[in-house]
């Protein structure tokens, strides 16, 4: 799968990005079913989610949740057991793709709410301005197949009497 990278919006989650966009992002990624070694969604769980939840709780821990009839949530301890689980085709792309946007944003939800402040507020205004409009120029038209205006167009009998001489 393509790597990351802040030229494309959409490979890349901000810090105060929405949890629909988060949702959008992490669905537009590729997760080919029971690839392990392009996939940038399970790179995500591996190199971020677990060494994130790790810190919390002293154990790294990720649930990919899922419906009831389709086995139900399965939590997973160890990064190994879920790359197994899905190379074995065990935990579909979909489920992996719903569980890590829900993981992001659970994770991002306290930063949101702090830059929901007032305060936080004016500073990403100060930081990130808005983009001025920048005026396009205005483009001069091109005269095709006018005359130059000090000159009128020759009337047609005045053709006619230059051609009326020339033979053909």
């Amino acid at each position: 799968g393509a790597k990351m990278s802040s030229s494309d919006p959409d490979s890349k989650i901000d810090l105060l990005d929405s949890k629909k966009s988060v949702k959008t992002k992490i669905n537009k990624a590729f997760c080919e079913e029971g690839n392990v070694e392009t996939n940038g969604v399970l790179m995500f769980v591996k190199h971020v989610l677990f060494p994130i939840s790790s810190l919390r709780d002293d154990k790294p821990e990720f649930v990919v949740e899922r419906p009831e009839k389709y086995g139900g949530n399965t939590v997973y301890s160890d990064y190994e057991s879920l790359e197994r689980d899905f190379a074995e085709k065990n935990v579909h792309p979909g489920d992996l793709k719903n569980s890590v946007s829900s993981a992001i944003n659970i994770l991002l939800d306290p930063i949101r709410e702090h830059f929901e402040q007032p305060e936080m507020q004016k500073l990403l205004a100060e930081a990130y301005p808005a983009p001025k409009a920048v005026a396009k120029p205005v483009k001069q038209k091109k005269k095709h197949n006018k005359c130059p205006e000090d000159r009128t167009a020759p009337s047609a009998e005045s053709v006619e009497e230059k051609l009326a001489g020339t033979t053909i």
